[in-house]
């Protein structure tokens, strides 16, 4: 990890130092599920929410691996927040295979 500007700790990935940060993956995660839930429930696109789901599980995974090496102090909030949104979108996926 190395310090940004104004003691701000940034991610970098491994394989090209691109700065990353956990809680955009995180909000990504659940909106994209959320997004789903609402357009199956609400507009009965199961297509669409399978596609919501799925997608919605994999950035989910991967903001899971990110969160877990932020720092200390904001490590629960962006696990938290990840996990939610992994939860909505197997919920997304799996009531949009049912409807189909």
């Amino acid at each position: 990890m190395n310090e940004g500007t104004l003691g701000v700790v940034k991610m970098y990935n491994e394989y090209d130092d691109i700065p990353r940060n956990p809680i955009i993956l995180c909000l990504f995660a659940l909106c994209l599920g959320v997004a789903g839930l609402a357009l199956l429930f609400l507009a009965d696109f199961a297509i669409i929410a399978i596609g919501f789901g799925a997608t919605g599980m994999v950035a989910g995974g991967y903001s899971i691996s990110k969160a877990n090496r932020a720092e200390q102090s904001k490590r629960m909030l962006y696990m938290a927040l990840a996990g939610a949104g992994i939860m909505a979108s197997v919920m997304s996926f799996m009531f949009g295979l049912a409807s189909l």
